[in-house]
């Protein structure tokens, strides 16, 4: 088919409807879909957004560029489910028609209140001069419409020594109150987590920003995608950082994501941090979102990519990345430990270590490889293949991807390296057709990445 070259902050329009849906026929036919990770029918995807157990169903919105495989105009995009297994297509999103988002619907949160989900988001609003400021609310009704607020932005404006890049809302109920987490960055290059308060959901009062105390830790110049989750008696903050420098094993990717847990105190506006890590240690890990899922049960999901990324056969397919599959959170000695549904895990493929080189017959497959004696699991051939190397005893686990064939973001490296604190027990594959995320011990840690070998075997050595 013939592509539409369109501006980049071009939203979707009435005109644009055939063309989208010719584009989406087109990409449905396209190979690499996988099967259990949220993916565009057409375009990029980014942030999951909006996360929410509502009306019976899981609702997850995300940044969507629908035109083409690059970063663009954000639309919220929108899927639901039952079963965080299938997943259907929702016509109501928010698409940016307003001037006060003329350069896109960022990413927020949602909160549940009165029987509707109140929908937060950063209005993108660019000058010459830079960006201002802007946060705006919908609310999605219990029949599912969608209305913006008439009062957007509900936030408008720049406090006193940051810089207009101020974005990401999210709210939670608290003590009594609602709280908007922002994040952004001071005018003096430092990371800063804003706080906001609200009686009603809708009229926000700047209350300073949250310090994190309790450790002594560069964060890079701006905050992104704030998230906060209670989990077990304990409080778990989550935040993506931008400008962060490598350091050992850690912070390797373009940009990091990473978890404290510890005590919120909001009176003093402080973060107390008990202990933390990096939430992700592969390659293409970012924007992660807490939510509580059905029966309160703590969740994340985040973007399975990371900054600009020219992907191997983006531009043919005319789609680009996924979010991760759905986590179940728990805390176990100081740590955040992930864990993938049963429900899911039972649909993917599993496979039975009978030899040393096996063809899956699925291109979704599930290993979980307790044997010792391996030092290292290849998949692809030997000429194309990803390289995961194991040592057991040390906790010690290296993803080496400068052995295939299809190259992307060398300049942050070929190699991610997790050592853990404790004995290596199990690793956990879950392959989705080139979406790849490792379990290790039960998902004390985790390694999430894309890798495109043309043969697909696994080879154990």
């Amino acid at each position: 088919m013939k592509f539409l070259d369109v501006e980049k902050y071009t939203p979707i329009q009435k005109s644009h409807e055939a063309y989208l849906k010719e584009l989406m026929e087109y990409c449905k036919d396209t190979p690499r879909h996988p099967s259990y990770h949220i993916h565009p029918p057409c375009g990029l995807v980014n942030d999951p957004n909006g996360l929410a157990y509502f009306g019976g169903k899981y609702h997850v919105f995300y940044q969507w560029f629908p035109f083409g495989p690059e970063h663009g105009m954000k639309h919220w995009a929108h899927v639901t489910s039952e079963d965080l297994v299938k997943w259907e297509w929702s016509d109501q999103m928010l698409i940016p028609d307003q001037e006060y988002e003329k350069n896109g619907c960022y990413s927020g949160n949602s909160i549940e209140a009165d029987g509707k989900l109140y929908l937060y988001y950063t209005a993108n609003y660019k000058t010459e001069q830079g960006k201002i400021p802007k946060q705006a609310m919908a609310v999605m009704n219990s029949d599912g419409t969608i209305l913006k607020s008439p009062n957007n932005p509900i936030i408008d404006e720049q406090p006193e020594g940051l810089i207009g890049e101020i974005r990401d809302p999210f709210v939670f109920e608290k003590e009594g109150a609602y709280w908007m987490l922002l994040g952004g960055g001071s005018i003096d290059g430092q990371a800063r987590l804003i706080l906001y308060k609200s009686t009603d959901l809708e009229n926000w009062a700047y209350q300073g920003n949250i310090e994190l105390t309790g450790i002594d830790l560069e964060l890079g110049y701006m905050y992104e995608c704030p998230s906060y989750i209670e989990i077990d008696g304990k409080d778990v903050l989550c935040l993506s950082l931008m400008g962060r420098t490598p350091v050992g094993e850690h912070f390797h990717n373009e940009f990091s994501s990473v978890y404290f847990i510890g005590e919120l105190n909001l009176e003093d506006k402080t973060f107390h941090v008990e202990s933390f890590d990096e939430i992700d240690k592969g390659f293409d890990f970012y924007a992660p979102q807490v939510f509580y899922g059905k029966d309160r049960q703590p969740m994340m999901f985040a973007w399975l990519g990371c900054g600009v990324q020219e992907l191997p056969y983006a531009k043919e397919d005319m789609w680009i990345h996924s979010l991760t599959m759905p986590r179940i959170l728990t805390i176990k000695e100081g740590k955040l430990c992930q864990k993938v549904p049963e429900n899911i895990k039972n649909e993917y493929a599993h496979l039975d270590i009978y030899s040393k080189r096996m063809k899956p017959e699925e291109d979704t497959w599930y290993i979980n490889l307790t044997d010792k004696q391996i030092s290292e699991i290849q998949i692809g051939d030997q000429e194309d293949h990803l390289s995961i190397k194991i040592d057991w005893a040390a906790g010690h686990i290296v993803a080496d991807r400068s052995t295939l064939k299809h190259q992307f973001s060398t300049e942050y490296g070929v190699q991610r390296k997790v050592s853990m604190s404790e004995e290596l027990k199990n690793i956990e594959i879950y392959y989705d057709n080139t979406f790849i995320e490792i379990y290790l011990n039960d998902g004390k840690d985790t390694m999430t990445l894309r890798a495109f070998p043309e043969n697909v075997e696994i080879n154990l050595i």
